[in-house]
């Protein structure tokens, strides 16, 4: 069990290691829209977190791992950062994610984790901003983008059913 931890935190440390990109490039000069990310508490220690993981293949700084670094040295409990990114009004493919996160590998390990992610491929209007939103349950998993006043859902992945990880996905 021991070297079950050790390797928890290995592999959380070497993913923090992957180089990410701005989302907007530094030399971008045309207008711009933001996507904010959002979560679902389940308890103190977990919570489903629904974000923009890259754009056009490209990672990015994400709420998950935000999150899991501001919670790092705070036992079980888990201080999620949602994050708001301002993005290029250009057409893009926007991967967006829904995940279960708990503020300890340990228990992230040996619990439950739903996940499901797509590919956006849209233009943002300038000035607008969309909100990803999700469900995640036993029974169905969605995530979706949205523009935030309207409420207009841009694109839906939904899966019927399991969507749990595996052990070694997790």
């Amino acid at each position: 069990m021991k070297n079950m931890g050790v390797l928890a935190a290995l592999a959380v440390l070497l993913g923090g290691c992957a180089s990410v990109q701005p989302t907007l490039p530094d030399d971008y000069q045309g207008p711009t829209a933001t996507i904010q990310d959002s979560e679902r508490r389940l308890e103190r220690g977990k919570a489903n977190l629904f974000y923009l993981e890259s754009i056009d293949g490209k990672r990015i700084k994400t709420s998950r791992t935000e999150s899991l670094s501001a919670s790092y040295g705070q036992g079980d409990s888990l201080e999620t950062v949602l994050l708001k990114n301002w993005v290029p009004a250009q057409r893009e493919v926007f991967t967006i994610v829904g995940r279960t996160t708990y503020a300890m590998p340990m228990r992230a390990m040996t619990g439950t984790v739903y996940e499901i992610k797509g590919d956006v491929d849209f233009t943002p209007e300038a000035g607008r901003s969309y909100t990803i939103k999700g469900h995640l349950s036993e029974d169905r998993a969605a995530v979706w983008l949205e523009e935030r006043v309207s409420g207009k859902v841009i694109e839906k992945f939904e899966v019927e059913g399991d969507s749990e990880l595996g052990f070694f996905e997790k």
